[in-house]
């Protein structure tokens, strides 16, 4: 084959692949193999038509693409086999002018792995913060989320809201003739005071199905600057009323709950819960820190396009999580008084870490040959599997390319075990 690496930099390479005549023309007979059942032409049976009739009626670039698909990843895998590349990511190709008869030129650019030297992975020092304490005010707050998710719903539909009521709408907003922001199914209590000033009062009476315009101002020393002093109209559409009434916390909550006896072992049920949880967070936490630590030590370049893709899945899922908690990114920063620029330079930031850190425990994997064991591996799966919602028993089959994701991060988390086995641990 034809191959020419012309640089590496950034931690990415760049190569050209000629693709001769012979193996384009291998491509087009598998294309012609692959499409020829699709050409119905007078005179020939449907699907046996020859490719130089196919070619003639609608030229011979009918059959390009199946032929580069058929042809330019052999070529790829074999030019890489070849330049000795350690590659990181998928490559972006680029196929040049084709012309029957002549060789292709076929430009690549894929991330490859970084060149540097592991350092002593041992005695790396971090600085934590100690695991949370959980106290009876934080065991009080647990079983009033306990008394939220098993609230009693009382559909006022067919009723006027009133103060207490739960209203679910849909709004579009604008301030000063410039559009702001919009939502669908927000749930607001009325009387709550969880938005902005004014909006809750204009929605006392509304019922189910009703349109109305609320008009407010900002008060001038609101806490976004941009908004202070300004008038502000929403469009809002009432989609459901109700009453959500909490159940009192007795023993016959905890009985029909948690499955236990009494108030009091749901207290101490609540408490161990939430240890663990703490120590969850601080296991998270320890690791953050030395993983931080190891890829601070190191200084190289990472690949914009794995940026860039790291970047977007960051972004996704911060805005996934929010509309979870029925919010957005736009209210989020106007709540935190930031813009979206900030947010994508923070997300950037963030992106370019994980993405070197990515590289370093690769290496670590590779150079010291980390492993789970199948017991680990299946249980990964398993559990990785049911966070997405997936039937766990096909789990292995259904995850596709997810699963090199799901084995390397079981293998980060040894190394990161390992490191902080090892590591000089200073509690804050």
């Amino acid at each position: 084959m034809n191959v020419t690496l012309e640089k590496v930099e950034n931690s990415e390479a760049f190569f050209e692949i000629v693709i001769e005549v012979g193996k384009f023309e291998e491509g087009l007979e598998e294309s012609y193999k692959k499409n020829v059942k699709n050409y119905n032409i007078p005179g020939f049976r449907n699907g046996s038509a020859p490719r130089t009739i196919i070619e003639a009626k609608y030229g011979p670039e009918v059959l390009f693409q199946d032929a580069l698909d058929f042809v330019v990843p052999d070529e790829y895998y074999a030019a890489i086999k070849e330049l000795e590349l350690k590659t990181f990511g998928e490559p972006d190709i680029e196929v040049g002018y084709i012309k029957k008869g002549e060789p292709i030129s076929v430009k690549v650019r894929v991330p490859v792995k970084p060149e540097f030297t592991l350092a002593k992975l041992e005695g790396l020092e971090i600085k934590v913060p100690k695991a949370d304490e959980v106290t009876e005010i934080d065991i009080d707050k647990y079983l009033k989320d306990l008394q939220s998710q098993n609230k009693i719903i009382i559909d006022k539909s067919k009723e006027p809201a009133a103060l207490g009521d739960t209203v679910t709408f849909d709004y579009k907003s604008t301030i000063e003739d410039d559009s702001f922001d919009g939502q669908e199914d927000f749930k607001l209590i009325l009387g709550s005071d969880a938005f902005f000033p004014g909006f809750e009062d204009k929605l006392v009476g509304v019922k189910k199905g009703d349109k109305l315009n609320v008009e407010i101002t900002f008060p001038k020393e609101h806490v976004a600057a941009q908004l202070a002093g300004k008038n502000a109209q929403f469009r809002v559409t009432v989609k459901n009323v109700e009453n959500i009434q909490l159940r009192e916390l007795n023993d016959q909550f905890a009985q029909e709950i948690a499955n236990v006896n009494t108030l009091q072992e749901l207290r101490l049920e609540a408490k161990k819960k939430l240890l663990e949880m703490a120590s969850l967070r601080y296991s998270n936490t320890e690791k953050q820190a030395v993983v931080k630590a190891l890829t601070d030590m190191y200084e190289f370049s990472v690949p914009e396009s794995v940026v860039m893709e790291q970047a977007q899945a960051m972004l996704e899922q911060f805005s996934n999580q929010l509309k979870s908690q029925g919010g957005t990114i736009e209210g989020y920063l106007q709540m935190i008084n930031s813009n979206v620029q900030t947010l994508k330079k923070q997300i950037w930031e963030d992106a370019k870490n994980v993405t070197k850190s990515t590289y370093i425990l690769d290496k670590i994997i590779q150079e010291k040959g980390f492993e789970v064991s199948d017991e680990e591996e299946n249980s990964g799966i398993e559990a990785f599997a049911t966070s997405l919602g997936m039937d766990k028993e096909n789990a292995r089959e259904n995850l596709g390319p997810l699963l090199g994701k799901v084995l390397f991060d079981l293998k980060a988390d040894k190394v990161a075990q390992y490191l902080l086995k090892h590591a000089v641990i200073t509690m804050l």
